[in-house]
């Protein structure tokens, strides 16, 4: 089954995805009322946990078990985006400061999902995350953990990691964005030219 040019194959690594995405839910749940239940915030940490176990061994069997998909380069980033956005959300409703990097989050989150569908549109395969969205996400999941793990941690300080999680994610997002007008100038080339197939510019775009 295929939807645009992407094959819809269902493997483990895709499974964790979904299982990631299914534990956000409950992550919100839990941590919301957390203030009220202290074992409802120590649940919240071990979800939170949870699920940054999967996602590392979501990555881990799909490259030792040749289990990298189309979809699975969707679904993976799909959850890191939806896990980034409720956790900011619900770490917003708590810290002020938050506010600031959830904006942003949702900004990049945004404009990403709108250029992916436009590359998809045009016949481009998913690429797979990117050095720069790796450090993103992976310092965003230290932080968040840290402050889920530590409601009572200094201002300062959680106003420090906050801001170093904001630069890395604008790091991201520009690097993400200066791709996506390299692919889409590529095609749009390769269309005027008339030579080469769209997906096949936006390859050598990509490789350059």
């Amino acid at each position: 089954m295929h939807l645009f040019n992407i094959e819809l194959k269902m493997n483990v690594p895709n499974a964790l995805s979904l299982f990631r995405i299914a534990l956000l839910p409950l992550f919100a749940y839990l941590y919301l009322n957390g203030g009220q239940n202290q074992t409802y915030s120590h649940l919240a940490f071990g979800v939170f946990i949870l699920s940054g176990i999967s996602d590392s061994l979501d990555g881990i069997i799909a490259r030792k078990f040749n289990q990298i998909t189309d979809l699975g380069k969707i679904l993976d980033p799909l959850a890191d985006k939806l896990t980034q956005v409720t956790v900011a959300v619900c770490l917003a409703l708590r810290y002020r400061i938050v506010v600031y990097l959830l904006a942003i989050c949702l900004v990049k989150e945004i404009c990403q999902t709108i250029g992916s569908v436009i590359l998809l549109r045009r016949g481009i395969k998913i690429q797979g995350a990117r050095w720069f969205g790796k450090i993103s996400t992976f310092t965003f999941y230290g932080v968040m953990i840290l402050i889920v793990g530590w409601p009572e941690m200094p201002q300062w300080l959680l106003t420090t990691l906050v801001v170093i999680v904001a630069l890395l994610m604008v790091f991201a997002f520009v690097n993400y964005a200066t791709m996506f007008f390299s692919i889409k100038k590529g095609t749009d080339q390769a269309g005027k030219d008339g030579g080469e197939g769209a997906a096949g510019a936006a390859a050598k775009t990509d490789d350059a």
